[in-house]
């Protein structure tokens, strides 16, 4: 025969989840998101034309996951430790693996990625993101 739970118990049991539940609304609060790891404005400098300056914040709220442009790629698959994801973190700039000798140069990686996605996005009919130089490039 089951034990019935006092109201008493009810009770502790339901301030104890909302206890748990403060507190990690607070670590995180007070940490930072995981996926905030990165200053809101990453400036990626060019040789020839402006500056494109990435709104990291929003690529993040539109839903993009981190391995949606962060990747290190192993037999055709992203292994990549999200954990290692920290501002700072120079194991993990687009530079550390495409270098000027590289077989795809940081200039061609970023056009890939970022207009690859912009592309696939329009299409979608999703949002209106930008699509040509101008629209990244922007001249101040």
């Amino acid at each position: 025969m089951k034990k019935r739970r006092t109201l008493k118990e009810k009770s502790m049991k339901t301030i104890g989840g909302k206890v748990l539940m403060i507190t990690v609304a607070l670590l995180l609060v007070w940490t930072g998101s995981p996926l905030r790891a990165q200053p809101d404005k990453i400036v990626l400098e060019g040789k020839t034309r402006p500056a494109v300056t990435l709104p990291h914040n929003r690529h993040v709220e539109a839903g993009q996951s981190c391995k949606d442009c962060h990747h290190l790629y192993e037999n055709g698959k992203n292994i990549l430790d999200e954990g290692k994801l920290e501002e700072g973190n120079k194991e993990i700039r687009c530079s550390a693996c495409h270098g000027p000798k590289s077989k795809l140069n940081l200039e061609e990686a970023f056009h890939n990625q970022c207009i690859g996605c912009h592309r696939k996005v329009q299409t979608e009919k999703k949002k209106t993101v930008p699509q040509y130089c101008g629209g990244c490039h922007v001249r101040k």
